[in-house]
């Protein structure tokens, strides 16, 4: 059962793109549920469909699931058509495996424009650290991006498909508890903030 959060006491919000993957979003799972603390996972609509389970799995461990489109293409020089494609099927998709859709988007390399924010029908979530683990694929370079950068309010971006990830991620959680950071969604960090989330909008972090 996770602790209630205190609206008080400093917060991050970890969060994780690209999955879900079979081989490393358990490994993180399996960490943040020995931690008692929770992220948020921007899961791409044809990762989810392969593996609905983690999906399950996810949100019944109080984390927090996010659309990050179909497969991944740069929203911003898509048509109409596409872009609507990109959004809702993903919403169908994990819609199907837990019960409702997510409430919360990130656009694919963080690429937005005026035009795409006013047609993405959810609030646009991207990051305050961004821990490049896609490119450095190191452990020891993702944890200390986060450990010497993190501040109250910091959404971290990493992404669940790297073993370098995964093993920072062992590190990072424990560590941030130590500092007296809570680990929590975005929107329960938005909640904590009282900050509503809304589409039209565009939030990188939840700074006091």
């Amino acid at each position: 059962m996770k602790t209630v959060i205190d609206p008080v006491k400093p917060m991050v919000a970890l969060t994780f793109d690209d999955g879900p993957s079979l081989m490393y979003t358990p490994i993180i799972l399996d960490i943040l549920k020995e931690h008692n603390s929770s992220a948020t996972f921007f899961v791409l609509g044809i990762e989810a469909e392969r593996h609905p389970q983690i999906l399950q799995r996810i949100v019944d461990e109080g984390n927090e699931i996010g659309n990050h489109s179909y497969s991944h293409l740069n929203l911003t020089l898509l048509s109409d058509a596409e872009l609507a494609y990109q959004v809702e099927t993903p919403q169908v998709i994990i819609e199907r495996a837990i019960g409702y859709t997510p409430a919360i988007l990130r656009p694919t390399y963080g690429f937005i424009n005026d035009e795409l924010i006013k047609k993405i029908p959810l609030p646009i979530i991207l990051w305050s650290i961004d821990t490049v683990d896609w490119e450095v694929r190191n452990a020891d370079t993702v944890y200390n991006s986060v450990i010497e950068n993190v501040k109250d309010g910091d959404i971290i971006l990493m992404h669940d498909i790297y073993p370098g990830t995964a093993e920072a991620v062992r590190r990072i959680v424990p560590e941030l508890i130590d500092k007296g950071y809570q680990l929590v969604t975005v929107s329960e960090m938005g909640n904590a903030r009282g900050v509503t989330l809304q589409p039209g909008n565009v939030y990188s972090n939840m700074y006091r």
